[in-house]
């Protein structure tokens, strides 16, 4: 069982995350960054970098923090990927996150495979060696429009059709 610290802010995705990992990981949350993590603390993080930047924003403090952690991760893009940290052992998912492809994404992390589908991706740095080239950056294009034609949606909208109401009158007999 691997320790997993979630840093979400929104009290009902922290449940939905924790939900879908509990039997396999023990899950820690909070709702914010934290300045300090010990590598022995956790065996990976995830951080909703998208729900960070809705609420609170990212601020180069907390940016700093997380490059700076040896724990494996998993950050959730959010509008503006250009706040992604630059790290190894780095495993990036766009919105909306799906149980199974965060649970592949988390075992890809944590360096166990498991053979379903997903939308999160291997970040260019963690795919390539230090030395690549252009072409890391084509096949990071390439992953993500691979994913996002895999994932397949549920659109939650219930459209109910009602007929003319029908009325009922009773004629009085006189």
């Amino acid at each position: 069982m691997s320790k997993i610290l979630v840093v979400q802010p929104h009290r009902m995705l922290q449940q939905a995350i924790v939900l879908s990992l509990f039997p396999e990981h023990e899950v820690q949350v909070t709702e914010a960054v934290p300045e300090f993590l010990a590598a022995k603390d956790f065996d990976a993080v995830i951080v909703d970098a998208a729900s960070l930047q809705e609420t609170t924003g990212l601020a180069s403090q907390t940016m700093r923090a997380v490059q700076n952690w040896q724990v494996p991760m998993i950050w959730i893009e959010g509008s503006d990927p250009s706040q992604t940290p630059k790290r190894e052992k780095l495993v990036l998912m766009k919105r909306p996150i799906a149980r199974e492809a965060l649970q592949s994404s988390l075992a890809e992390c944590l360096g166990t495979s498991r053979g379903s589908k997903r939308n999160g991706m291997l970040s260019a740095q963690a795919q390539e060696p230090r030395g690549s080239s252009k072409g890391a950056a084509d096949e990071k294009k390439d992953l993500v429009s691979s994913a996002a034609q895999d994932t397949e949606f549920i659109e939650l909208v219930d459209v109910v059709e009602e007929g003319p109401g029908r009325k009922t009158r009773k004629k009085q007999q006189n």
